[in-house]
């Protein structure tokens, strides 16, 4: 059970003037179930559900719903990943665990700023290094190309 589903009975139950006590009897259950679905520690089985909406005097969907609002940013928050995924499979980056993908998560861009550092701390002449910066790209499109290149292969 989630805690926003715990919090609601609380509330219901406050707001309805029963004590755990009352509320156990009315149900034939024990104050110490009560407290654990309020703690969040455990479920009410369905007839104790049904029987909570009765006594209420609300329905199930009413009981048990979730906060709107984070059920729609969960929805958004899947179908935005699974358009990223479709649009990068799109443009021919991996998106499965291949070795290509293992390539684009190698931290590649450290390497030339680490060499870049080392060379202009050794020699003092930072303007003339800055060659090593485009190797970031050429890097990026080789890894595509061959990524591409073993698609290919596999298709055939």
């Amino acid at each position: 059970m989630n805690i926003e589903i715990a919090n609601r009975l609380v509330t219901l139950r406050k707001k309805n003037g029963y004590s755990q006590e009352d509320l156990a009897q009315k149900l034939s259950i024990s104050r110490q179930a009560i407290s654990k679905w309020e703690r969040a520690e455990s479920s009410p089985d369905t007839d104790n559900l049904i029987a909570l909406s009765k006594l209420y005097n609300i329905s199930l969907d009413a009981l048990l719903e979730a906060d709107k609002e984070s059920i729609e940013n969960e929805k958004y928050a899947k179908m935005h990943e699974q358009e990223k995924v479709f649009v990068m499979h799109d443009m021919g980056f991996p998106t499965d665990e291949t070795k290509a993908s293992r390539w684009y998560r190698f931290p590649y861009p450290l390497i030339p700023i680490a060499v870049y550092c080392l060379l202009g701390v050794v020699t003092g002449r930072w303007n003339v290094y800055w060659f090593v910066f485009p190797s970031i790209p050429v890097y990026y499109l080789t890894v595509t190309y061959f990524h591409l290149k073993e698609l290919r292969a596999s298709k055939k």
